[in-house]
């Protein structure tokens, strides 16, 4: 799988916002680490240094690598989704459409908003462990039927 497709994955976890009711419209920022690995045949994992910006509505997210450079980035608002890699823009209509073409179905962006401020909101198919978060963890999986993935954030202080 190419490293678009991956980065895309990444990217598509974060910028679901339709797929919950959750209302998250404060604007926030976090930087950190993430991890992420799906179960699917063979197995992928993908990591990296992010920045997060905004909140479920509209946003940005940017991946750097261990060296600082700006190896994807992602902006979404009420016009769509562009994401950003390799010199190449692609416009999506919707949050929607990015992940949906990324990973191939939707994920609970709405919900990490919420879970990133401690609210353990709930998303169909997802669980949330927020025990961690004080100290800059989180935690999410998602749950068959669909291919299973897992979802490691270590927030900078």
């Amino acid at each position: 799988m190419s490293i678009l497709r991956h980065l895309g994955m990444v990217l598509a976890i974060f910028l679901l916002a339709a797929c919950t009711t959750t209302p998250v419209e404060k604007t926030t920022s976090w930087q950190g680490r993430l991890a992420l690995k799906i179960y699917s045949d063979p197995i992928e994992t993908f990591s990296a240094d992010f920045e997060l910006e905004g909140n479920a509505t509209t946003g940005t997210l940017t991946f750097s690598t261990p060296l600082g450079l700006t190896a994807a980035q992602l902006e979404w608002g009420a016009q769509g989704a562009k994401l950003r890699a390799r010199g190449e823009v692609r416009d999506f209509e919707s949050l929607d459409a990015l992940t949906l073409h990324a990973v191939g179905s939707k994920l609970p962006i709405g919900s990490l908003f919420a879970w990133l401020q401690g609210d353990n909101a709930p998303a169909v198919g997802w669980e949330a462990d927020l025990e961690r978060l004080s100290s800059g963890r989180l935690d999410a999986r998602r749950l068959p039927p669909e291919i299973p993935v897992d979802l490691k954030i270590s927030l900078e202080r």
